[in-house]
């Protein structure tokens, strides 16, 4: 990534590739893990799985910024997608955008 010291390029590299469905269900896994523990009586168990599923979905959240707004890599990369590339609209709409524009 642009801008980003090396570790936490290579962070987000790895990291962009973990399917946010995969992270939720871990989230939701640890959330029964631990209402199994504290129906048997396992209260402090129960309380330290429970309070993996806040940090596990502040990762999934993370994770799918990283996938969504990630700058480009390169010079190259960048032209792949153009001038005109946008992190929000879709190519659809700037496609629109380019019809609509005023002769100057």
């Amino acid at each position: 990534m642009k801008n980003e010291d090396l570790a936490t390029t290579r962070f987000e590299s790895a990291t962009k590739h973990i399917p946010s469905i995969g992270l939720l269900g871990v989230a939701l896994g640890s959330v029964v893990a631990s209402a199994t523990l504290m129906a048997l009586g396992k209260k402090q168990a129960a309380l330290f799985v429970g309070q993996w599923a806040p940090t596990v979905v502040a990762f999934a959240i993370y994770n799918k910024i990283v996938k969504t707004f990630s700058a480009p890599y390169d010079e190259e990369q960048r032209a792949k997608h153009g001038d005109n590339a946008s992190l929000i609209k879709s190519a659809d709409e700037l496609r629109r955008q380019e019809s609509v524009r005023p002769l100057s």
